[in-house]
């Protein structure tokens, strides 16, 4: 018998059901899978649920394979994206998370996209990892590498686990409870991956791994792996988190440290944050356990968490950042909505929120996306499909959205790197869908004050800035009020003296 309400919620724009914010009982992953299990859909209807199953959303506005709505992309002047794809990955997969790294050695970087599994409906027929290699002539659009094995993948992390010097990828799984919730597919001499897992984790208890992050947590020199998981069903909800401590050849098999608590967690990253050279960790937390801070302060974390964030949230995500650049780090726990804190004296304190005309992120980043040396903020909505970026302006965070895509599919990952060879970053996002991969290559930021357009800033584009201000024309408009007045000027002479990019 599950106990517990469920409260439905409906976003007209789309016509999405969303049970996203229902399943606040801890009991949630029974009753999702239930409510999925039992829509009985119909040839209008198209039902997707998240790689944790935490959350499922009911598409019924179109046929199948004609999901939602059209796409749509916004950006501000100062956002380094266009607002259309430049790459699109027209294949039906649920993109369970996105790294981006040279694994062949060519000096180019290629794009990892590990698939999960679920009761989503249509249901899925393929599961495989893939890698798309790059190559002068571009990325590839069908992957040449897929996994031997075929099974439900939440994360991926790329580093050097076995000390061989060659990028290894190593993978999180979960799909129900199960003792090899971690896989390593080592790197090899001449360039590529191997398809079939060369390492498995062996782990007791056995769980549900959500996401991982590797870091030096002992500074010995090797990568270790701290994982966040869950249980599964109305008798084993919770777990511990994990660390798989490196041992200079490889990761131990059954983790040496475990987190006290059980719990839901999903999301983390790892930073020092007290001086002390080890990183500490911040764990984002589902519905009913309290997003935070572990400290790291002798190579192994404590097992308790130190640092509570304010209240309990349905959270995804955590990332470390130092927005002003000052050497106080501040860290990220994506909300409802999305929040950046930091810490002083043992307390955590809230530094900004986001505010997206939807809240509730499956994933977020702290990234250089615009090569201004401060790190900006992404975030992937499961329930709206929308990607949003803020940028970082001298240490403050945008709190609405500067770049946003609006996809017809669930969002699921987000990835930033330079994948056309230019030297700009790019920016990747994962779906759950038909289209399950776009990408958008990193462009400069149009220079606003260049009004006439000859990339120099000089006497001639304030003439034609007071000559367009005088007849009222929009480009002078630089408030975008529809008012021609001092802010403009204001806002004109501020653009004109930070000079072009």
């Amino acid at each position: 018998m599950i106990v517990g309400t469920v409260d439905a919620d409906t976003n007209p724009r789309k016509g999405l059901l969303m049970i996203d914010q229902a399943c606040k009982p801890i009991l949630f992953l029974t009753l999702c899978a239930g409510l999925a299990n039992a829509a009985n859909p119909n040839a209008q209807s198209h039902i997707e649920i998240s790689e944790d199953g935490h959350q499922s959303v009911t598409l019924s506005l179109a046929p199948v394979g004609q999901l939602g709505h059209a796409p749509a992309g916004s950006a501000g002047a100062e956002a380094p994206f266009g607002t259309v794809p430049d790459l699109v990955v027209e294949l039906r997969r649920q993109i369970g998370g996105l790294a981006i790294a040279d694994l062949d050695g060519d000096g180019l970087n290629d794009l990892v996209a590990v698939c999960y599994i679920s009761n989503s409906f249509p249901p899925y027929e393929d599961w495989h990892d893939m890698i798309f290699f790059n190559s002068k002539s571009g990325l590839e659009t069908a992957p040449s590498w897929l996994s031997d094995e075929q099974t439900h993948t939440g994360d991926v992390q790329i580093g050097d686990v076995n000390g061989d010097t060659l990028p290894d990828v190593v993978t999180i799984h979960g799909g129900g409870l199960r003792t090899d919730n971690v896989m390593v597919h080592s790197g090899f001499v001449g360039g590529g991956v191997e398809t079939a897992a060369s390492w498995n984790a062996i782990t007791s208890p056995n769980a549900w791994g959500t996401s991982g992050e590797l870091a030096d947590m002992d500074n010995d020199g090797d990568l270790d792996l701290v994982t966040t998981n869950q249980g599964s069903g109305v008798n084993s909800p919770t777990r511990p988190m994990f660390m798989f401590r490196n041992n200079g050849a490889g990761l131990e098999t059954d983790p040496s440290w475990e987190s006290a608590a059980f719990e839901i967690s999903n999301g983390l990253d790892a930073r020092d944050i007290t001086g002390d050279g080890f990183p500490d960790l911040a764990v984002a937390k589902w519905v009913n356990f309290t997003s935070g801070i572990y400290y790291n302060t002798t190579g192994t974390p404590d097992t308790f968490q130190s640092l509570f964030v304010p209240g309990t949230d349905t959270d995804k995500g955590a990332a470390f950042t130092d927005l002003e650049g000052d050497g106080t780090p501040e860290f990220a726990i994506g909300g409802d909505p999305s929040t950046v804190f930091t810490t002083f004296h043992g307390g955590v304190f809230e530094v900004t929120t986001t505010n997206p005309p939807f809240t509730g992120p499956q994933e977020v980043h702290f990234f250089d996306v615009d090569l201004d040396g401060d790190d900006d903020f992404g975030e992937v909505h499961f329930s709206d499909g929308r990607a949003h970026l803020y940028l970082n302006r001298g240490g403050v965070l945008d709190t609405d959205p500067a770049w946003t895509y609006d996809a017809p599919e669930v969002g699921t990952a987000m990835a930033l790197g330079d994948l056309n060879n230019d030297g700009r970053p790019d920016l990747v996002i994962g779906y759950s869908g038909n289209t399950c991969i776009r990408v958008f290559y990193g462009q400069a930021a149009e220079c606003l004050a260049d009004l006439t357009g000859d990339g120099a800033l000089d006497f001639f584009d304030i003439s034609a800035f007071l000559t367009a201000f005088s007849a009222m024309e929009p480009i002078a408009d630089f408030t975008g009020d529809g008012a021609w007045d001092f802010f403009d000027i204001s806002a004109f002479l501020s653009a004109f003296g930070a000079g072009c990019p």
